[in-house]
Formats: C-alpha cells, structure tokens, sequence
C-alpha cells in the first residue's frame, strides 16, 4: 500500500510538471534598450615606439608631359627659332621652387640612348638647344628656344621631340635641377616611375 502510494505520489509529480511545462506562453515583445553606461576610465599611456625607416621618395606629385613633335615657330632655316610648350598655371607649377627638366628625343622609334636633356649643343651642326619660363597671361610659359653657335641659318633637325617633366619642391627634397642634370634620361623616369 505504501508503495502504491509512492507511485501514485510520483505519478502527480511527473503530470504537475508536465502541465507546468506545456503551459509556457509566447514570448514578450522586447523591451526597450537600457540606458548607456558611463565611460570606463582612460588607460595609461604606453612608451613611444621606435622611430620608423624614410620612406622612398613620393612621386605622386610630378607631373610629366607626352612628347610633342617639333612645332618651331619658323618652318625653314634659321638662326634661332622657338616653339611653345606649355602654359602652368600657379598650381602646376612654381618656378621660384619647382625642378623643371626638359628632354629632346631624336628619333620616336630610338631606345632611351637617343634621348637628351636640354640644354644640349649638337657641336657637329653648331645647334644649341634649350627652354626658358617665362610669364605670360595666365601663368608660366614654356618655350624651347634654339640658336645655331656660328652665326648660320639651320632647320634645327635634330630632334624629333620634347617632353617636360615637373618635380616640386617637396619631392625633389632639397635636389636642384643641376642634380638632375647629373642623371639620365632613364634613371629619372625610374625614380619617378615616368612611362
């Protein structure tokens, strides 16, 4: 008799909890959020890191031309002649701090042997070749200017054409035009990445 009991007793339990259980409701909507807490406080500042290696030279400011054929302003010989590359203006160019170079190529299809920086005197030909800035309405001029060295009249053949590269001042780091001059053709189109 106890033990009929005990399983009735616990025959109760088992169908409590089981009434307990698949009586649970839906869930509740969310609530809404809470309040955001204060901000913890600021830790202690860490030692200063090792001093980092120089960086390579930046070249995302040069500013590198095509080549423009030859366009003299006289179409026969001469003693002198000149032809208009460019016009800057303040932002593309400042001629007070600003490294302009300037190169002739004497024949389109020529590997990098056949390209010079101006000025250039072709002895053979008595040809001197060179550019000049100048101001003019709405900035600073470009020009290439030739002359021949022995008074004659040439057509100035000699190259084919030109092409300016502008290395500000900040990229040029403290470097003049005459070190460039020191450099080839090929080493500054390598150092400023130049096509």
């Amino acid at each position: 008799m106890k033990a009929m009991k005990n399983l009735i007793g616990c025959v109760m339990v088992a169908l409590l909890s089981i009434g307990i259980v698949s009586c649970e409701g839906e869930d509740g909507a969310v609530g809404p959020q809470g309040e955001q807490g204060i901000e913890g406080d600021q830790g202690p500042q860490g030692d200063q890191g090792d001093q980092g290696d120089q960086g390579d030279t930046g070249t995302a400011n040069v500013i590198s031309s095509e080549w423009f054929p030859v366009n003299f302003l006289v179409p026969s010989a001469a003693e002198n002649n000149l032809m208009g590359i460019e016009v800057f203006n303040a932002s593309e160019l400042n001629p007070e701090t600003d490294v302009v170079l300037v190169y002739g190529r004497r024949d389109i299809e020529s590997d990098l042997d056949g390209i010079y920086q101006l000025p250039y005197l072709f002895s053979s030909q008595d040809e001197y070749y060179t550019f000049g800035l100048f101001d003019v309405t709405g900035g600073t001029g470009l020009q290439i200017r030739v002359n021949t060295t022995d008074g004659g009249t040439n057509n100035f053949t000699f190259f084919q054409d030109f092409r300016y590269v502008i290395i500000p001042r900040g990229v040029a780091a403290g470097k003049s035009a005459a070190d460039y001059k020191n450099l080839s053709y090929k080493e500054v189109s390598e150092l400023f990445n130049i096509q």
